[in-house]
């Protein structure tokens, strides 16, 4: 009797279940693979670190992250430090944008300055073109008035008619036409320098629509500079944490 229940207990005692033992901590075991059982990293995260060690919103991208949750249960520290650096880039990011916001409002800005110079500077080439043909019809009746003047001053002079005093009256004849050439001459003056007074403006407004395309075009400049830099910086930091993640 003895020796049958010593072959018994021989022969079953070697297979029987053995069940995994609890955590220290009372949490979740990890298997073999060094996967963790049950809900995963988040929800072990979520009831080991309620200590303070995270802010309210530091535990929710974490929570959100499994690979972060996974690193956060045994380097906090270390995702401490990978989370600050995504907000720093992302501060960064953001003031990128606003720049090339500004940048992109001040060329809007600049193009329509210039397309109202431009149409200011067709209107004023316009007016010079109209000021030259009348400056010219007005020279050309100059000359003949003038030419009108001397033929009355030598017929005045060969042709005296009888009288008490002709000679006075050729002398009142020619002033009065003297004043009329002289005011009219005063206002051909006037007339030429209103039109040298349009071609300098015409020459300033040039000037300046010049102005304002170079610095469009710096401004343009500037601008792709700043996209570039934005995209290479993403690229280094992308490359910065795969490198983190691989290490890992």
């Amino acid at each position: 009797m003895d020796s049958f229940m010593g072959k018994l207990n021989y022969a079953t005692g070697d297979d029987s279940p053995k069940l995994p033992l609890p955590s220290p901590s009372g949490g979740l075991s990890r298997s073999g693979s060094g996967s963790l059982d049950g809900g995963g990293a988040a929800s072990l995260f979520g009831t080991e670190f309620a200590n303070g060690e995270f802010t309210e919103a530091e535990k929710k991208k974490i929570m959100a992250n499994e690979r972060l949750a996974e690193i956060a249960l045994t380097d906090p520290k270390r995702v401490k430090r990978i989370l600050a650096n995504r907000q720093s880039a992302a501060r960064s990011k953001e003031r990128k944008m606003r720049y090339i916001q500004e940048l992109e409002h001040k060329v809007q800005v600049l193009q329509t300055e210039a397309t109202t110079l431009s149409a200011q500077l067709t209107m004023m080439q316009r007016d010079s073109g109209g000021l030259a043909t009348q400056n010219n019809e007005l020279k050309i009746r100059l000359q003949a008035m003038e030419q009108q003047a001397q033929l009355r001053d030598d017929d005045g002079l060969h042709f005296a008619p009888s009288g008490r005093d002709p000679h006075g009256l050729c002398r009142a004849i020619l002033h009065a036409l003297n004043e009329a050439l002289t005011g009219e001459v005063q206002r051909l003056k006037l007339a030429t320098g209103e039109i040298t007074d349009a071609r300098m403006s015409k020459a300033g407004l040039q000037q300046q629509m010049n102005s304002q395309l170079i610095q469009m075009q710096q401004l343009q400049i500037q601008q792709q500079q700043q996209q570039q830099s934005s995209q290479t910086q993403q690229a280094q930091q992308q490359q910065q944490q795969q490198q983190s993640q691989q290490s890992a």
